[in-house]
């Protein structure tokens, strides 16, 4: 009995603690109201209302709900500024509101402006591939340099879609040029580089940037659609190249900087961001690819620079630990995805092939591609991810097939990507009943492999031209989250009732490159942005409200 009431006592204290740390968490955090109308003074119902704090760089975004009205609490305190945008029209950015701790702040906005004309569906600062301008090389000095040494890693519409001023064309040669040395290829000479940075500048010059609303839906946002919040924050290195990103088991996001070079830290609760800096001996700074965090807390992520190693975090003791990168595996220490299996091997897909450390012992191994095998030239390596049965699929992104490996046999099989056209699958991750999804780019869907058959099927967001890029699955209700990459939206697909929802970010071009469901709270989803050629890194994430990701 005794026993029984300390317990009911601790309990009771434990919860009154917890209410009070809440409570205080609420008392120094502000709201934002308001309601949002049409030229005519009328209510506007589904239209989007965005909130920005500039000196703390945060970007919030929520959708109006009945009789116009929007909130936006949990806002730190600060000066505020608030745009509607909904049903073809505008407002204009509201004056700078304070919004004090524990306060409500009430910010109206009229749609009288119209919005921006509609951006077409294209990679960010790009030309759209399906334009038919971007199918030939244009004549002149450095075209054949080009059509020959720039297409051993990608295809030439890589170069015919881009659009970047002298300054970006000469920072993206430098990249490619190392990257080519850090896999082995033969690098151009001096002159050759010289040639293709004239033959680019002339032929490819930057696209005028889009206005922020230019992605943005012209219609009224209705339904599970209107049940979301954004949270962003820019990075002052606005070209550090914030490619991935992955969430801790505290709900923390983290992503990698590819051109910052460091690790960049978002907590959602305090939305405060940090930064830390691994330990360079060769290169001013590390080249940061795909991460991946362990369910114990450990980042795992390569090094494509010069280092030439692959490299962990441990998040709670601030640890790095360094793990060099064999010569004997082709290709640089880079590669595009990593992914964690359950017997804690770490995989990476490379050139035609899958690469894997074993972190207990240090043993690398690799598994090269029937296609490589065959023709020795690069069929492509993209996403990763272990299947439920524990056998590892990599995408080859230059052949439109999907790679097996089985980590027991060494054996290596091939599937081709049953669509008409080209497919260019990307990332992927693995479903709650053990099976891959992958975005396939180029046609726009997402693919289904049945890893029991091997079978594949393809799904059709509600957006054409999408770009479908990065996938993540919320476990808990097997939904499968994807970025629709050329159109600026998050789009969450539910096999079970075959529905699909759209849930578009605040700006144009936001470039999303990956997203991550937190296991722990599905109705968060993660995602980070490139911010390459003109753009702005970013991180950030949408948060679904009245419980919608459970339906």
């Amino acid at each position: 009995m005794f026993k029984d009431l300390t317990q009911r006592a601790v309990t009771a204290m434990l919860m009154l603690f917890v209410t009070v740390c809440f409570a205080r968490a609420a008392d120094n955090r502000g709201v934002v109201t308001g309601v949002v109308k049409n030229s005519s003074g009328k209510p506007v119902v589904g239209a989007f209302v965005k909130v920005k704090n500039a000196e703390r760089r945060l970007t919030f975004m929520v959708v109006s709900q009945a009789q116009g009205r929007y909130t936006l609490d949990q806002l730190p305190p600060g000066k505020y500024t608030a745009q509607g945008v909904g049903n073809g029209f505008q407002s204009e950015w509201s004056e700078p509101m304070e919004v004090a701790a524990g306060k409500s702040t009430k910010i109206d906005l009229s749609l009288t402006a119209p919005q921006a004309a509609p951006l077409r569906a294209a990679w960010p600062s790009r030309m759209p591939e399906e334009d038919p301008s971007v199918k030939t090389l244009p004549e002149g000095a450095g075209k054949q340099i080009v059509a020959s040494r720039c297409t051993v890693c990608h295809e030439f519409t890589e170069v015919t879609t881009t659009r970047m001023d002298r300054d970006g064309w000469q920072r993206t040669l430098r990249e490619m040029r190392q990257n080519m040395k850090n896999a082995n290829f033969k690098d151009l000479s001096d002159d050759e580089a010289k040639s293709v940075l004239e033959y680019v500048v002339a032929n490819f010059p930057p696209l005028p940037k889009p206005d922020p609303n230019s992605r943005l839906p012209r219609t009224l946002m209705q339904g599970e659609a209107m049940k979301y919040r954004v949270v962003e924050y820019e990075l002052e290195d606005t070209k550090a190249e914030t490619h991935d990103i992955a969430v801790d088991p505290n709900g923390v996001g983290w992503a990698n900087q590819r051109v910052g070079g460091k690790l960049g830290r978002f907590d959602p609760e305090t939305l405060e961001y940090t930064e830390v800096t691994p330990q360079v001996n060769k290169v001013p700074k590390a080249r940061m690819g795909n991460l991946q965090i362990s369910s114990n807390g450990i980042i795992w992520l390569p090094d494509g620079s010069a280092e030439r190693r692959w490299m962990s975090y441990d998040i709670k003791n601030a640890k790095w630990t360094y793990y060099d990168f064999p010569a004997s595996i082709r290709g640089g220490s880079g590669g595009n995805s990593m992914a964690i299996a359950k017997d804690g091997v770490i995989w990476n897909s490379g050139p035609g092939e899958a690469r894997s450390l074993k972190p207990a012992t240090g043993e690398w191994k690799s598994y090269d591609s029937p296609t490589w095998l065959k023709t020795k030239m690069n069929p492509g390596g993209y996403g990763i991810a272990v299947a439920g049965d524990g056998k590892v699929w990599f995408a080859e992104n230059n052949v439109d097939k999907m790679a097996r490996v089985d980590p027991a046999t060494g054996q290596v099989d091939e599937f081709k990507v049953p669509v008409n056209g080209k497919a260019y699958p990307r990332r992927m991750a693995t479903d709650a009943e053990g099976n891959i999804w992958v975005g396939l780019w180029s046609a726009g869907k997402l693919m289904k492999i049945d890893t029991k058959t091997a079978e594949m099927t393809t799904f059709d967001p509600p957006t054409p031209f999408s770009g479908a890029y990065s996938i993540s699955v919320d476990k808990t209700h097997n939904l499968i989250w994807a970025t629709l990459h050329r159109v600026d939206k998050l789009a969450r697909y539910n096999p079970k009732t075959n529905t699909w929802v759209e849930f578009p970010l605040p700006q144009a071009e936001t470039d999303v490159r990956r997203i991550e469901v937190d296991q722990h709270n599905p109705n968060r989803i993660w995602w980070s942005s490139v911010g390459n050629f003109g753009g702005q890194a970013r991180m950030g994430y949408i948060e679904l409200l009245n419980g919608s990701g459970s339906k």
